[in-house]
């Protein structure tokens, strides 16, 4: 630690007069004007003071969910002559401000602490304010929680402020795009029985008259929901890991109640597997901060995760293992969401998008490439029948963590547009993630927005992208896509006419320009396309040497959409099975044993389904017969005849989009 860090943590603070949200923006939200119009210096512009650091120096009596605070504030001043400080307070009572030992006049409006100066700060100039402050242990939970025997098994302090409500355990201005750019002291004096966490690392521990005060220190930058700590009778462990590619020693920190021990070491044993994937070169490159570490939530914990800087806070019942997913979630915020942090929370979906298609790549490396098939496609599932329910789009949503849409659909995002740069080699690597750590090397430690993203990934790959950003972001839906193929032997080979349809909804584009990859499964050799979308419909000729007897649409699953196909011309479906026919459902999904089709068509004809693994070979056809009703149940004892993994279910006769079934290995 450098001596002017030294002196700069000694300090620590930054306040002004801003009170403003963003205004409204008059750009459009999609179109090359809105893709080059940089949020990160439209929030600084509005903001009037600049937090360098925040120091809290905390005594918790942990016999109540009161406390004292002593707080620290270092900014710099944004604009000429600043004479008022505005932080965000709520519930906490202020006894005085003090610059340079000088008591400052204050006023607490509803949720503010607004700090008069004294003298005016100069521009450019850095200033230090001491906040004295209490909450009264009648304060109900919010922000700070505080619970004791019997409601929990130990007493137990702890904050969790995201998205808007670390104001409520400390004075601070709570949106994001104001990170402390020199990090955060957090000092916690508590009964000597009890130990603490927080941020960053353990500078010392000393002692009173029975009591302990535990010094953490963290000198990167850090937005306010990012901060945290917890006071109880914790036991931890420790290990570590090393980057591969600065050789930095990252020391890895559990922290639990002595019960749990032996169930965390269970429950994280696949951390460092995490931990060297995404560390890898090639991924996201070297862990960016100084600590690892994991701690259980408050009693009322409603996340299953939050990626608190440095210190990842747990649902309780997740850390005794099988929840490997929302682990590796969790530790990629610590690149997306903390390291690199939305300028605010209308691009969301750059945390928790990317640390959502994070953890499908980790479990797909882990459990391998079907594994990764079918984990995306459930949070396909996800994303469309949240679109389904209730459509908006990605960028400035009515709630900010919507899982289907910023989670699911946000990691499709990130899915998608790897496949539209090129970078489809499953575990090679290639430019989607040196985009990533572009990205990460250009707003290390700071924020960023979408139009930041955009650009980054286009001087990566040298390609135009914001008609991508346009038709995923700042517009809602998803393609669905009805495909006609028209098949005509010419000689020795055979014309294939497609015509690609887009029927996609209100508020979506007329017409999705993603890349759909098609495949043409022929009798000897199967034929890959790619339908290029620009115009709706979209008119494609291609000449194959052998017929296509069916089409698999998006057969790798790069593209989040839905598909209806229909066949005309050679190899129509054969006599005694009705066009009409319709297969409803297949169950139980996934499987392991009998699977039955639910179909319907016109009474007292044959039925038939067929079954195809992911290459488009056919593994079996189910038949049967339409009732008087005109149902049929078709059953399939697909015991031990094939493997499992992904299969697609077409009603033979029927244009409709093939179903989707998992059988269990």
């Amino acid at each position: 630690m450098s001596s002017t860090l030294v002196l700069l943590a000694a300090l620590a603070w930054s306040g002004s007069q801003p009170r403003p949200m963003l205004p409204d923006d008059p750009l459009p939200k999609c179109g090359r004007g809105w893709r080059q119009f940089d949020r990160s210096m439209l929030a600084e512009s509005t903001h009037s003071y600049d937090v360098l650091h925040y120091r809290l120096d905390f005594d918790l009596p942990m016999t109540n969910a009161g406390y004292t605070c002593h707080e620290q504030v270092l900014f710099v001043s944004e604009i000429p002559g600043l004479d008022t400080v505005s932080l965000h307070f709520n519930s906490l009572v202020c006894d005085s401000v003090k610059r340079d030992g000088v008591l400052q006049d204050f006023d607490t409006p509803l949720g503010w602490l607004d700090i008069r100066l004294d003298t005016p700060v100069p521009q450019g100039e850095t200033v230090l304010v001491d906040i004295f402050f209490h909450r009264d242990s009648t304060v109900f939970n919010r922000g700070y929680y505080f619970g004791r025997p019997p409601q929990t098994r130990y007493a137990h302090a702890m904050t969790c402020g995201c998205p808007f409500e670390t104001r409520y355990w400390f004075a601070c201005w709570d949106l994001p795009h104001d990170k402390a750019e020199l990090g955060c002291m957090i000092n916690l004096t508590v009964p000597d029985t009890f130990s603490t966490c927080s941020n960053g690392v353990l500078d010392s521990v000393t002692s009173g008259a029975g009591s302990r005060t535990y010094w953490w220190r963290h000198l990167y930058g850090i937005a306010t929901y990012l901060m945290t700590f917890s006071a109880s009778r914790f036991a931890s462990w420790d290990t570590f890991h090393v980057n591969p590619g600065n050789g930095d020693t990252i020391p890895v920190i559990h922290w639990m109640w002595p019960e749990d021990s032996a169930s965390t070491r269970v429950g994280y044993q696949r951390l460092p597997d995490m931990f060297d994937y995404f560390t890898d070169p090639d991924v996201f490159g070297d862990y960016p901060f100084d600590k690892f570490g994991h701690v259980p939530g408050y009693y009322g914990f409603s996340w299953g995760g939050m990626e608190h800087q440095t210190l990842v806070m747990l649902h309780p019942s997740y850390i005794g293992g099988g929840r490997e997913s929302t682990i590796a979630h969790e530790l990629s915020h610590m690149w997306w969401g903390d390291m690199v942090t939305h300028v605010d929370h209308r691009d969301v979906w750059l945390n928790e998008g990317f640390a959502t298609y994070a953890e499908c790549m980790y479990m797909g490396h882990w459990r391998g490439r079907p594994f990764f098939s079918s984990y995306i496609v459930g949070k396909a599932q996800n994303a469309i029948s949240q679109d389904r329910a209730r459509r908006f789009a990605i960028y400035d949503p009515p709630e900010i963590y919507n899982y289907g849409t910023i989670y699911c659909k946000g990691a499709w995002v990130q899915h998608m547009l790897r496949w539209v740069v090129g970078d489809t080699a499953w575990e090679q690597p290639g430019a989607f993630f040196e985009g990533q750590r572009v990205y990460g090397d250009s707003f290390r430690y700071g924020t960023a927005s979408t139009a930041d993203y955009c650009r980054i990934m286009e001087q990566v790959t040298g390609m135009e992208l914001d008609w991508f950003f346009d038709e995923w972001i700042y517009l809602a839906g998803y393609p669905k896509y009805f495909l006609n193929v028209d098949r005509q032997q010419i000689g020795d080979s055979f014309r294939v006419v497609t015509a690609l349809a887009q029927s996609n909804g209100q508020g979506a584009p007329d017409f999705f320009q993603t890349p759909l990859p098609v495949r043409f499964n022929c009798l000897y050799v199967d034929t890959m396309v790619v339908i290029n979308p620009q115009a709706n419909p979209q008119v494609d000729t291609f000449m194959l040497f052998s017929c296509p007897e069916s089409v698999t649409v998006d057969p790798d699953d790069w593209v989040l959409d839905s598909t209806y196909v229909s066949m005309t011309g050679v190899a129509e479906p054969g006599p005694g099975t009705s066009s009409r026919a319709r297969l409803s459902a297949v169950g139980p999904n996934p499987s392991v044993g009998r699977v039955k089709f639910e179909m319907f068509g016109p009474p007292g004809v044959d039925a038939r389904v067929d079954v195809f693994d992911r290459t488009g070979r056919l593994v079996a056809e189910v038949s049967g017969r339409f009732g008087s009703d005109g149902r049929a149940v078709l059953g399939w004892n697909q015991d031990r005849l094939v493997p499992g993994g992904i299969y697609f279910c077409r009603a033979v006769g029927s244009g409709q989009e093939p179903l989707k079934l998992v059988l269990a290995e």
